[in-house]
């Protein structure tokens, strides 16, 4: 493949550019204000909160646009999420300025702006397919999906570094600006005919017919379940990673290790548009088992006590898991939206997307919910109570960080069985690829 058949199409690079810049302003201040929330109130539960309410606002939003997202322009639905978003966040900057903190209020704009993130990922991921060609699906998917990945691991040193620096109404001021350079990237991009015929378009059945077809289909029925847990396990590793590592290690550790997953996320980024996305579509599988076999071994392996030890030989190994997991995110994230926009026709990706999109931050809900109360009030006290036979008690340890590294150790089983039992399935998409 020549360089300018590599190049991906302008349309394209100006939406996900316009993406780029709008998620990462939402999310910016969307930390920032938990942080402000958990200042307030000096509860961790009211910074859970925010998380809470952008998963909840998210799954709202699907139903409508399930039904009705093919029928309508692209385009116009895309330019008025940002500007309600960016509507939003203004109004709240103005609110807090004038009139002081407002709890409710807050909670209401931060749930608005993510229902505006959510119905602009939708669309943009259905138009992938209609603005690049068939050969450029790969490398589009991986850009697509790594943005999401980047964007999380960026978001809290920029929300907390803005938020000291500017103040909780400039980061709103940034965000709002940032939905305006969004609305701008969309208005210069030439859309596909085909995109904004929505007089043929089918009206969807809603987000429980999607998630029903879905599951009926031979074919998609993998993908959607193993989409799913790897949502959830990633979304739980956000919490229960940083917790495990401060209690045990201390927060000099999580640094260095933030610092350095953020590297080997890059590279496994570079490593997808490089080498993989410019393979067959059916390759994209194999990948996809192995690198969730990986991050499912290394997950497990938190559990060990022997990785709790501040051993030179043992530090290194536990760095190179790290490592290991965290390019492999990109790698998982690339080639499950690959295999979707290659299974999926384009004019069914609209209700379809919906209700995948769905089950996805549904099982992203329950992770943040249950994580939390999996480690501090199932395993925390079952470990501490006495008669645990001495082996267990040697594998595990009763060390600081116990209950976290062990919830770890569970999301990689979790990701393992499931993985296993879909093996066979996930197989059978090498031949339809």
């Amino acid at each position: 493949m020549s360089q300018r058949e590599q190049l991906l199409p302008l349309g394209f690079r100006s939406l996900w550019l316009g993406q780029l810049v709008s998620n990462l302003g939402t999310q910016v201040s969307l930390y920032a204000l938990g942080l402000w929330l958990y200042r307030q109130q000096e509860q961790l539960a009211v910074f859970a909160s925010v998380a809470v309410v952008v998963q909840l606002a998210k799954i709202a939003v699907m139903p409508l646009l399930g039904r009705h997202l093919a029928r309508w322009s692209r385009r116009r639905v895309m330019l008025t999420a940002n500007a309600v978003s960016s509507a939003a966040t203004l109004s709240l900057a103005f609110h807090l300025m004038r009139f002081g903190e407002s709890i409710a209020l807050v909670l209401v704009c931060i749930a608005v702006a993510a229902a505006a993130e959510a119905t602009l990922l939708l669309c943009f991921s259905t138009l992938i397919p209609q603005l690049v060609s068939p050969s450029q699906l790969g490398r589009a998917s991986g850009l697509f999906a790594s943005c999401d990945g980047a964007i999380v691991m960026a978001a809290p040193f920029l929300g907390a570094l803005l938020a000291a620096s500017a103040g909780l109404v400039g980061v709103l001021v940034i965000d709002a600006f940032s939905s305006v350079v969004a609305a701008v990237c969309t208005l210069v991009v030439v859309l596909p005919q085909s995109s904004s015929e929505r007089i043929r378009a089918k009206q969807g059945g809603g987000v429980r017919s999607a998630i029903a077809q879905l599951w009926s289909a031979s074919r998609l029925r993998p993908l959607l379940m193993v989409n799913t847990v790897v949502a959830g396990v990633l979304a739980a590793v956000e919490v229960a990673f940083p917790a495990w590592v401060v209690s045990a290690f201390g927060v000099g550790r999580l640094g260095s290790a933030m610092a350095l997953a953020g590297v080997a996320f890059l590279v496994g980024s570079q490593l997808w548009s490089r080498y993989w996305a410019l393979r067959e579509a059916c390759t994209w599988v194999g990948l996809l088992r192995r690198a969730l076999l990986v991050q499912g071994f290394i997950l497990a392996a938190a559990a060990l006590l022997a990785f709790q030890v501040r051993v030179g030989t043992l530090v290194l190994i536990w760095f190179a898991g790290v490592s290991a997991y965290a390019m492999a995110v990109p790698l998982v994230l690339a080639a499950l939206q690959g295999l979707w926009q290659v299974h999926v026709p384009p004019h069914e990706q609209p209700p379809l997307f919906a209700g995948r999109y769905a089950l996805e931050w549904l099982s992203r809900l329950v992770a943040l919910l249950g994580v939390g109360v999996l480690a501090d009030h199932v395993l925390a006290p079952a470990m501490a109570s006495p008669g645990w036979p001495d082996w267990l008690l040697a594998v595990a340890g009763p060390g600081p960080g116990r209950s976290a590294a062990m919830v770890l150790g569970l999301l990689g089983w979790a990701m393992i069985v499931a993985l296993l039992a879909q093996w066979r399935a996930l197989g059978l998409l090498r031949n339809m690829s």
